[in-house]
């Protein structure tokens, strides 16, 4: 697990950092530590940033140097050395000043930017230097970097707060706890930083570094929210209010570069939270549990939902295989991708049409079978199995009035050209019908800027026909190359074109496979298929960071699906779990 999170948070520096174009042509890092190690490693991973050994390499101007120091244990003459260095061959000179060994508390900021450098001894002495040598010619910027917190460093105290959830089973909030606010810095966020001082920063000019600003009750109320899932209660004391004490950092002047936070306050402790909880007894799992803690009971509904469909099949004789994340979860993990929350079939065309016939009469009472066919207001281009008095809602399903609830999707894979001018042809005019049907299903205008207002203008004629003869002109479209001779595939339910057109064979034959404790099937061709959806190395497992549910969702309602009495409780949101 430690590896996985420094692997994490590498990964996500150097996402950040492609995607905001910040890296460099050639840079020396001097300094030891979290810092200087992270920024190799991401220079390491962009494979794009020149790392010289030593200064004397850029004496000739050839590259930066980035100074990484301990304001409160540096060493003056070596500083000093340093910005003589830097001036004399005009090196472009990058000051990071590590502020982990001032004490908190020691220093109030406001509002003022320099405020904090004014306050302190040590720190004024820097800014000192730096202006002096700014004055002489320097290329020389200065970035604070608030307290660094990771998977190896914790200023924040993550790990007492944790292992008083381990011994007590309890988050204690406190008054004396509210007013003691301060700021850390993440250390993805800290890399991310001086990538952008080094950049953008003005020399001569001194920034400050920080992911965010809390209070002690802000922190342990966050650090509750993701260890409540285990089991750990919350407790109040009634210790009396103290007096308000600050130490925070100002960033304001550092986001006028376009600097921002690589990840939100709640990411950037759960991660660091999943290391150190790895290094006591207590159950890191808990904290990658998402769903309100009813994760584990969507599965077993979804499985039961899986081995009804798949008894449907045998009985039948009718040919399906998992599909999409599913069936990379099969190949990779036996199962479950670990943070995934539904289950996805796929079928032939005439496969599909042979389930489709029977499965609505055949399925147990517990479940429905979903189509356009139906005309229950369900309009997606993709047929479902639904758990009757269950009801799910993400962000996007939400804006549709149809039946809502957990389900596993099947998805129909049906023949198109094999020229892949043709198909594209046929391709785009499903895309556009289906622009059309969601604009139409939605009643409401879609998109942004052009997209928006021509899907408002084009709302009133689109009202003249009804969805149940949108889908079913879709599903015509979807079926025109059915009867052909064609030895290609493609999924018109999936917006990816590049996913899309595959080999019919690789279908044609299905392998007995396990998901989870339910038998089912894989296709033949299940590598081919991930290798196009997925990449080459899609064994290999995701950072972190996107490691996250698809579904976006806002309430989640197992109605009488809850296995068993013992298994009852009440979440945060006040429904049974």
């Amino acid at each position: 697990m430690l590896n996985t999170v420094r692997e994490n948070e590498i990964a996500l520096c150097a996402e950040a950092i492609r995607r905001r174009s910040l890296s460099d042509s050639g840079v020396c890092i001097i300094g030891k530590g979290l810092l200087a190690d992270a920024l190799a490693s991401t220079a390491k991973a962009l494979g794009e940033l020149r790392l010289f050994c030593s200064a004397d390499e850029i004496r000739a101007g050839s590259g930066k140097l980035w100074y990484i120091i301990d304001a409160a244990a540096h060493d003056a003459a070596d500083l000093d050395a340093v910005l003589a260095l830097c001036t004399e061959n005009q090196v472009e000179l990058t000051v990071i000043v590590l502020l982990s060994n001032i004490k908190p508390h020691s220093v109030i900021q406001k509002y003022a930017e320099m405020e904090l450098i004014a306050t302190h001894p040590v720190l004024a002495e820097l800014r000192g230097k730096l202006a002096s040598s700014c004055r002489k010619g320097g290329s020389i910027r200065a970035l604070f970097c608030d307290r660094l917190f990771c998977a190896d460093s914790d200023p924040l105290g993550l790990s007492a707060i944790a292992r008083e959830a381990e011994e007590s089973g309890t988050v204690t909030l406190s008054n004396t706890d509210a007013p003691i606010c301060s700021s850390a810095l993440y250390l993805p966020d800290a890399v991310t930083a001086v990538y952008t001082v080094s950049k953008f920063g003005k020399p001569g000019n001194v920034y400050n570094a920080s992911s965010f600003s809390l209070s002690r009750y802000e922190l342990k109320s966050k650090v509750y929210s993701l260890l409540a899932r285990g089991g750990v209660t919350l407790s109040l004391s009634d210790d009396p209010p103290c007096e308000a004490r600050y130490s925070a950092l100002s960033d304001g002047k550092l986001r006028s570069l376009g600097f921002e936070p690589v990840c939100t306050a709640d990411e950037a402790i759960r991660f660091t939270l999943l290391a150190l909880l790895k290094k006591t007894d207590f159950r890191p799992s808990v904290i990658a549990d998402g769903y309100s803690g009813k994760l584990s009971f969507l599965r077993r509904l979804l499985l039961d939902m899986l081995r009804e469909l798949d008894r449907i099949c045998r009985k039948h004789d009718i040919r399906y295989f998992l599909s999409g994340g599913s069936m990379l979860g099969a190949a990779r993990h036996g199962g479950f991708i670990p943070w995934d929350d539904d289950v996805d079939v796929g079928m032939l065309r005439e496969d599909f049409e042979r389930f489709k016939a029977v499965a609505p009469a055949e399925l147990d009472e517990r479940f429905s079978y979903q189509s356009f066919t139906n005309r229950s207001g369900y309009h997606y281009f993709f047929d479902r199995i639904t758990a009757k008095s269950t009801y799910f809602a993400s962000r996007y399903s939400d804006g549709y009035e149809m039946p809502k609830g957990f389900s596993v999707d099947i998805f129909v894979y049906d023949r198109v050209p094999d020229d892949p001018k043709t198909w594209r042809k046929h391709w785009k005019r499903l895309m556009n019908k289906r622009l059309f049907m969601n604009v139409r299903w939605k009643n409401a205008p879609r998109g942004e800027g052009k997209a928006r207002l021509i899907s408002k203008l084009l709302l009133p004629f689109l009202r003249l026909k009804s969805m149940d003869s949108y889908s079913a002109s879709y599903d015509k479209a979807t079926r025109k190359y059915e009867h052909s001779d064609s030895h290609t595939v493609m999924v018109p339910a999936t917006d990816h074109i590049y996913r899309d057109m595959m080999p019919r064979e690789w279908f044609t034959e299905v392998i007995e496979w396990k998901f989870e404790d339910v038998d089912t099937f894989m296709p033949k061709g299940y590598d081919g298929f991930l290798k196009i959806w997925y990449g080459e190395d899609y064994m290999k497992m995701l950072p972190l960071y996107k490691q996250t549910p698809y579904h976006d969702y806002y309430r989640l309602d197992l109605g009488t699906h809850i296995p068993d009495a013992k298994a009852i409780g009440f979440d945060f949101f006040g429904e049974l779990k």
